[in-house]
């Protein structure tokens, strides 16, 4: 049994709770469809299967791809939720991969420490079974493929599990001919798309608006003071923005050298002023993080010490490189811009980082951004 995605669709866009847009409501249908092929294929071979008859063929999954904030997650989800059966999953699909991993390693202790495996097991080939006793529908969030390890055993689970008939939804921010663009040895990781594109539609969401950003429109971006309730205000600001993306840290490559970004979420990351200004960051750093992030928080921004004017300049570049660069900043600190640093040998200039402050606060500001 499953319920009809279209009009749970239908009942959200009633209530208020979405947009109605052209682009998702076609890939919906498409949704739909496959809803109704999987109850079809579960039905049939079960049936067929206690007959002796078992090879049928597994509809075909689907992976959409798109810019962020349009709807893919949301669209997957509604698509998760109709399938009324226990054997399914809904992951980020790092986590599943780390999962992955760790069942592998297992498998090669048990076969290194164990006299009665055979030898010749394939641990790969054990996970996938593992993975099919529960699961007959694998849903995933932000498909992407960066690590080496990851892109090495890709191909060879993924082709188990398409043969297995297990049906894998997934959503990404890229085109699976660009998943390891960049990686090392990537020649070797091609046969996974080609087998990926044979299993699974590839669809792409061009939805008219990043709804996502759409939310920070008329929402407070800084909050002080640095209190119980604003902390609150602030945390909650940043889970309803990232919503089911994944929060996880990532190395960023500055200059040759490793730029650590403790809670990264899509196109959103978390840093406290400790993490941007105390450590020893330079306008190289801010840049990279810029190029990767359109929505910055920054919390714990204390009253400045005048004499402390390596953090001054740290924080003035940090603004000028946000501020230059068009993002848009959320921010916790212990009082206004104007008395973040008052006095001192660089008062004069940090008035105009006092100035940015306050524009990047503006409705006029933020609603820029996001309509471009």
């Amino acid at each position: 049994m499953s319920y009809d995605i279209e009009k749970k669709y239908d009942y959200l866009l009633q209530n208020n709770e979405i947009e109605f847009d052209q682009k998702q409501f076609n890939l919906l249908k498409e949704l739909s469809k496959k809803s109704t092929e999987f109850f079809s294929y579960i039905n049939n071979h079960s049936i067929l299967s206690k007959i002796g008859i078992l090879k049928v063929r597994p509809p075909k999954g689907i992976y959409i791809y798109g810019q962020v904030g349009r709807g893919k997650s949301m669209l997957m989800d509604l698509f998760y939720n109709s399938i009324d059966i226990k054997e399914k999953r809904r992951v980020h699909f790092n986590a599943f991969m780390n999962e992955v991993h760790d069942e592998i390693f297992k498998w090669r202790q048990k076969i290194k420490d164990a006299d009665g495996i055979n030898q010749n097991t394939d641990p790969v080939l054990m996970v996938a079974k593992l993975i099919k006793k529960n699961c007959k529908l694998l849903c995933f969030d932000e498909f992407q493929v960066e690590d080496i390890a990851d892109a090495m055993i890709l191909g060879r689970l993924f082709k188990i599990l398409f043969e297995m008939g297990i049906l894998v939804i997934s959503t990404s921010n890229i085109h699976p001919r660009n998943l390891y663009l960049n990686g090392l040895n990537r020649d070797t990781f091609l046969p996974f798309i080609d087998k990926l594109e044979e299993n699974m539609d590839v669809y792409n969401l061009e939805a008219s608006k990043d709804y996502r950003m759409d939310r920070i429109k008329d929402t407070k971006v800084y909050f002080f003071p640095d209190n119980e309730k604003n902390q609150k205000y602030y945390i909650d600001t940043w889970q309803n923005l990232i919503g089911s993306i994944e929060v996880s840290n990532r190395i960023l490559t500055v200059k040759g050298r490793e730029l650590l970004i403790d809670r990264s979420a899509g196109k959103y990351a978390l840093f406290s002023y400790v993490d941007l200004c105390v450590k020893p960051l330079g306008v190289a750093d801010y840049i990279e993080i810029a190029k990767n992030y359109d929505v910055i928080f920054i919390s714990n921004i204390p009253v400045i010490d005048p004499k402390k004017r390596n953090e001054i300049k740290r924080f003035i570049n940090l603004i000028d490189t946000f501020y230059e660069t068009k993002k848009i900043l959320f921010i916790l600190a212990e009082s206004a811009p104007k008395d973040i640093m008052i006095g001192g040998k660089d008062d004069n200039i940090f008035q105009r980082t006092v100035s940015r402050l306050e524009e990047m606060q503006s409705a006029e500001y933020i609603n820029n951004i996001i309509e471009v």
